[in-house]
């Protein structure tokens, strides 16, 4: 048994993290994630004393929180559109701004009907694992070039319960001229021009090839969207996240690599353009 209740140890872990300039909150986070607990759950355990063995990972947790590891993989979870997704290294930390991505095509496209769906550049597979939970009658593959991340996109189907197809590709090439009702992407978008702004926790932890495009941070789309017509079905439409500073760029892409169609923006909660929709016809 260890000196510390739940509640003392959050005290200490909050202090120390604000001190080295670090979110406070996070040890609630922490304990959420380790125990699966709600909020309610964390409160109704603050006055029972924290195992010797837990005390330990915890602050060793703690410590590596504050030399700025996101909690995330040193938890080795992370919340997503109400569920929890194993994430490691080798994956993004799921993001408030991909939920929004989710909440548009869902919003959007029909419930009750078989799409053929792509989750492209899956990841930890939290889009389409997600929307195959979501919208039950709907077909979806996961798709990476990265084998890491597919194997940690396998570890969610298995958390999850869901059986999806999953296919190593480098954007269509493993896919011959199958096409999609829809598809979802997260892919890279970020320019390394853009490094400099960065948090170093990005910088430091999360997988490059995820991250960065050429073009400034365009070169994925201009692959997609010069493909896209060969892996979209005629009524079919395409969503993606975007950097914010791209409103103007992507469309201007768009125009140039696709000979007909038509592509919409979507700001997020911030008012920050961060969505894509495209169409075809």
């Amino acid at each position: 048994m260890s000196k510390w209740t739940y509640f003392e140890a959050q005290q200490w872990a909050s202090s120390f993290l604000k001190t080295a300039g670090m979110d406070p909150s996070t040890p609630q986070f922490i304990l959420e994630m380790i125990h699966d607990w709600k909020f309610t759950d964390l409160v109704m355990h603050n006055r029972d004393f924290m195992p010797a063995d837990e005390a330990f990972r915890f602050t060793r947790a703690v410590e590596r929180i504050a030399n700025a590891e996101p909690a995330q993989y040193v938890v080795g979870k992370a919340p997503f559109f109400g569920r929890v997704f194993v994430v490691n290294r080798d994956v993004l930390i799921p993001e408030t701004e991909t939920e929004e991505l989710l909440e548009w095509v869902l919003d959007s496209m029909p419930a009750d009907k078989p799409l053929k769906v792509l989750d492209l550049g899956t990841g930890s597979g939290v889009i389409g694992i997600t929307l195959a939970l979501e919208r039950p009658k709907w077909q979806v593959t996961l798709s990476d070039i990265s084998t890491d991340a597919l194997r940690v996109a396998l570890t969610n189907q298995r958390l999850h319960g869901t059986n999806l197809r999953q296919v190593e590709s480098d954007l269509f090439a493993g896919f011959g001229e199958e096409r999609f009702d829809l598809i979802v992407t997260n892919p890279p978008y970020i320019g390394v021009d853009e490094i400099s702004e960065m948090d170093k926790a990005v910088i430091d932890y999360e997988p490059p090839l995820a991250l960065f495009a050429s073009e400034g941070g365009l070169g994925f789309y201009r692959r997609l969207f010069t493909e896209l017509q060969q892996h979209l079905t005629p009524q079919g439409e395409l969503f993606g996240e975007t950097g914010y500073r791209q409103e103007q760029t992507i469309q201007q892409l768009f125009d140039q690599t696709v000979a007909s169609g038509k592509i919409e923006t979507k700001h997020d909660v911030a008012d920050r353009m961060r969505m894509i929709r495209v169409s075809l016809k």
